[in-house]
């Protein structure tokens, strides 16, 4: 019978979703409960449980079918009457069931996002929302933000908006084990073209938003100096252009500070040597401020990407293949540079 069917299908799909959602609930548990990467890895496997990650929607999308299919027969029936109110009727019914039975990705999505973010912190030591422990205790995160983006003249790009949206603290370490407290974040900005209408109110033409990602590192050493290889001015106070007696390094670099006495004595040849080094596999600003021992580097490279060789994840297993390899290859690499760079 066509309602035994139905049944039958409602319970199946019900009991394979039950499943799908236990996991889920299970691995938020997992999640909160962690301290060490490794033991998020290790509560998932073995599982003893149908690891599935993935709704069952087949009923929800049958019954979309039957509804494309009702609602074109509707044009075979006459305009008025009962068969075209049933067909009506039917095909609204159709469609407002698969809705309500469609279940969709983003619980499942939200999860792994959260095991991701977990997986990041307790694997690579980095602390989302946090401020390096090297301030003062419970000093406001949003007054040091705008005070960081007041030291360096690269957060004035927006007409907009100019906003750091993400951020985690961490420790950078050099080749001789000295340790850096750092901040890693997100930088946004929004660039917005207006003209004025007949009636003089604004009208915006031309809205564009950008992305870059960046770092602070505190308690260096070299101060008052300025570099990029992006071809253009940092900024006040970084004026005085230095040119190299190197070739290489004036077509590769743009090197600036605040009188031409400090970059002779800041500039030595391993220093400019470093600078070429860590230019050569990235584009960006870096600027050691006047008088404060720290350094910000700001650039298009996202240094939150998740690289992971898992394509598709469609059970537990998958999921723990995924947490197991994911890198963030970028960050990696320009840890790497640093800890070289700074030495």
């Amino acid at each position: 019978m066509p309602v035994e069917s139905l049944q039958r299908a409602l319970h199946i799909r019900r009991k394979k979703n039950a499943h799908v959602f236990r996991n889920i609930a299970r691995l938020w548990t997992i999640g909160e409960k962690a301290q060490t990467h490794q033991q998020i890895l290790d509560q998932l496997h073995p599982w003893g449980d149908n690891p599935t990650l993935h709704f069952d929607n087949g009923l929800p999308k049958f019954l979309m079918v039957l509804g494309v299919i009702s609602f074109f027969m509707m044009f075979a029936l006459p305009r008025l009457g009962l068969p075209f109110a049933l067909g009506l009727f039917c095909t609204i019914g159709l469609f407002f069931l698969a809705f309500i039975l469609y279940e969709t990705d983003d619980a499942i999505e939200e999860v792994i996002r959260y095991l991701e973010e977990k997986s990041i912190e307790t694997r690579y030591d980095l602390k989302f929302g946090r401020i390096p422990e090297h301030f003062p205790f419970g000093m406001n995160s949003t007054l040091l933000i705008n005070q960081l983006k007041n030291s360096f003249p690269l957060f004035n790009k927006g007409s907009t908006s100019n906003q750091i949206v993400s951020y985690a603290s961490a420790n950078i370490s050099d080749d001789e084990g000295h340790h850096y407290p750092a901040f890693i974040f997100q930088y946004t900005y929004i660039e917005e073209t207006s003209i004025r209408d007949a009636d003089g109110d604004k009208v915006s033409i031309n809205r564009t938003e950008k992305n870059q990602w960046g770092i602070f590192i505190f308690e260096t050493q070299i101060g008052g100096l300025a570099v990029t290889n992006l071809r253009r001015d940092i900024g006040f106070p970084y004026e005085v252009q230095w040119n190299s007696s190197d070739i290489q390094i004036n077509q590769q670099l743009q090197i600036y500070g605040m009188d031409q006495l400090h970059l002779v004595k800041t500039l030595n040849p391993a220093l400019l040597l470093r600078l070429s080094d860590f230019f050569k596999v990235r584009k960006g600003e870096l600027i050691f401020h006047s008088h404060q021992n720290m350094m910000c580097f700001l650039g298009d490279t996202n240094l939150f990407e998740v690289s992971s060789k898992t394509r598709e994840i469609q059970d537990i297993s998958s999921l723990r293949g995924h947490l197991r390899t994911f890198r963030l290859k970028h960050y990696e690499q320009l840890c790497s540079d640093l800890s070289t760079f700074l030495k």
